[in-house]
């Protein structure tokens, strides 16, 4: 496990690393006189994040500096970061604001859900949590939109996933309507655990790693959860149409909700059951038998 003075070095070598690649043409810097260092200057990077030279230079000489999201996502947007590096920022600078160790620790379904939700096949269906958190999926829903993993860079989350995996934005045709909608959703649902520790984490991270993310949440939309049309995008299976309903099962799997895509039309029933015959990727195939196994 690493300590937090090596954290905080790392932090120093990635912002000086990034600073010393721009070119300071594209910041409007004219290349007049002798610059000695590549790159921008330290107080070039802080004047155009908006913040103070000297917190920027603690930064960058691994000092115990705890930065706002707010600056940490201004600091970013000055350095052009990518958005996997200006994850990768966040979680140096704050790691006490990654929220998805955290979810791990979520209770599961019961067996009976669980037992309704294999039964949905061959339609695709997931449950998630309060969080939003994919917690269990079956065969055709993880064909369809690819693996739920809880420990991938978006911890299982559908509403960190829809804003950060290139994947999901080609996967579902009107990825905008989608993604707004869901939070729009994911809003009202959580309206009750504004204090809670996990989801403020969440919010907080994600506004400042995506600007679309954190445009949909402060425009402050409430919506139930829709019966509705998704149209997905299959590399394997084309372009289908699928119903989309959330369902609430009540009693001790109250804090749960479980999605069913069913197909819309023919074609689309025809794309789905071209894509559940087709054999399984070699690496999907290996990991599926060696869950089995139990290894």
């Amino acid at each position: 496990m690493r300590t937090a003075p090596n954290r905080r070095d790392e932090l120093a070598r990635f912002l000086r690393d990034r600073r010393t690649r721009l070119n300071a043409a594209d910041f409007g810097i004219a290349a007049g006189g002798r610059r000695r260092t590549a790159g921008l200057r330290r107080e070039e990077i802080a004047d155009a994040a908006g913040i103070s030279t000297t917190w920027y230079v603690w930064l960058e000489q691994g000092r115990d500096v705890k930065a706002s999201p707010h600056a940490l996502r201004a600091l970013g947007k000055a350095l052009r970061l990518s958005t996997p590096e200006q994850t990768y920022l966040f979680q140096l600078a704050r790691p006490d604001l990654d929220w998805r160790p955290r979810l791990a620790k979520q209770e599961m379904p019961s067996a009976n859900l669980l037992a309704v939700l294999e039964g949905l096949a061959p339609h695709p269906a997931y449950i998630v949590n309060r969080y939003a958190q994919v917690v269990a999926s079956n065969d055709p829903a993880r064909r369809l939109l690819g693996p739920f993993d809880p420990a991938d860079d978006w911890g299982g989350s559908l509403i960190a996933r829809l804003f950060l995996d290139p994947l999901w934005r080609e996967r579902f045709v009107d990825w905008a309507i989608v993604a707004r909608s869901a939070v729009a959703q994911f809003r009202l649902a959580t309206v009750a655990m504004a204090d809670d520790p996990v989801l403020v984490a969440m919010i907080v991270q994600l506004q400042s790693i995506s600007p679309e993310f954190a445009a949909c949440w402060n425009d402050r939309e409430l919506a139930e959860p829709p019966i509705w049309q998704k149209s997905v995008r299959h590399p394997r299976a084309g372009k289908m149409r699928f119903d989309f309903a959330t369902l609430r099962p009540g009693g001790r799997d109250g804090d749960f909700t479980l999605s069913v895509y069913t197909p819309a039309d023919n074609a689309s029933r025809a794309g789905l059951a071209k894509l559940l015959a087709a054999p399984l990727p070699v690496k999907a195939s290996v990991k599926r038998a060696a869950a089995r196994r139990g290894v």
